[in-house]
């Protein structure tokens, strides 16, 4: 995998789980890095922290996402920090379950809002900097594999999730001309504290034997991997596909 010496590289819902795992990954391979949480001292607390055990330049940013204070200007005020910015990574993301007949307007609406008219309003502006850069870029949405399929009592989620897969192709289809390049990932179930009621216990066990093929519950490290290769130049033919990181859940 190419190195990512010069890549500086805004990186959404950043502080910890598979967002924390993308920048580490990153970080290992030399680009400078953007990390936002939803407050300064969570953001900066990550980014120190992520400095020290690698030597890379990090820096955080307090952004929670459900703000419009927030969104307004966000790749501006990232790349103002190291100069620019090269690569953004939409990985923050909310959740609201339960069935579709009780579902909370409220709850739909905050869902949407956050997994995908954010991932869109930042995609704008990163585009508009690049374009204004004249150098390109590339733009990561993190989707899931819920953009791919239904899930129980997940309405407002897979609505969002499905939205995100059709908005990278669109992007893609509108901007490869203009040199930017845009792509995504879906995770399948991955090793965080969300879903510590799976993994953290003998029958959550007994569940990944059975849903996964690979026997394993995935770990940030492995949609660290995928990110860092979509933002390197090794990647540079990879466009409009949102590539599923499951451990093959999904083949059936």
């Amino acid at each position: 995998m190419s190195r990512l010496e010069g890549k500086r590289i805004l990186i959404t819902g950043s502080t910890r789980g598979i967002g924390f795992g993308m920048a580490e990954k990153m970080a290992a391979l030399g680009a400078s890095l953007i990390l936002t949480g939803r407050d300064q001292a969570a953001a900066d607390a990550a980014a120190a922290g992520l400095a020290s055990a690698t030597g890379a330049k990090v820096a955080g940013l307090g952004a929670p996402l459900t703000d419009e204070d927030a969104v307004n200007g966000l790749v501006d005020r990232a790349a103002a920090i190291f100069g620019g910015i090269d690569v953004l990574v939409n990985n923050a993301g909310v959740d609201s379950d339960g069935p579709a007949l009780d579902h909370a307007l409220e709850d739909w609406r905050r869902v949407i809002h956050v997994n995908l008219e954010v991932p869109f309003r930042l995609a704008q502006q990163a585009a508009r900097h690049f374009l204004s850069d004249g150098k390109g870029g590339v733009v990561i949405n993190v989707a899931s594999v819920a953009g791919f399929k239904a899930i129980d009592e997940a309405s407002s989620y897979v609505a969002s999730k499905h939205g995100l897969v059709g908005l990278t192709k669109v992007l893609a289809l509108e901007w490869g001309p203009k040199n930017i390049r845009v792509c995504g990932i879906a995770p399948g179930l991955i090793k965080t504290d969300m879903t510590h009621y799976i993994w953290g216990n003998e029958a959550g066990q007994a569940y990944v034997n059975n849903k996964i093929p690979i026997r394993r519950i995935g770990l940030p490290s492995d949609i660290g991997a995928l990110t860092a290769f979509l933002a390197s130049e090794d990647a540079g033919f990879i466009h409009g596909e949102t590539i599923i990181v499951d451990g093959g859940a999904t083949i059936d």
